[in-house]
């Protein structure tokens, strides 16, 4: 259950990160930087979860 849980809360911090770098870069009239810094920052964290826990592991490179 905490594996599931923890895939669905990485790729959602994926999808989030991704939808506000790519609204911000693509249809915003004015563009605040800090929020695409947060965007990847967002899209990082997810992606670091995601490899350290499920890819990771698959290859035999990093996780637990």
């Amino acid at each position: 259950m905490r594996k599931a849980l923890l895939l669905i809360i990485s790729i959602a911090m994926i999808a989030g990160g991704l939808y506000l770098v790519a609204a911000e870069l693509l249809w915003a009239t004015r563009i605040y930087f800090k929020v695409v810094i947060g965007g990847g920052a967002l899209m990082s964290l997810g992606a670091y979860l995601l490899w350290e826990d499920f890819i990771g592991p698959l290859f035999g490179k990093g996780g637990n």
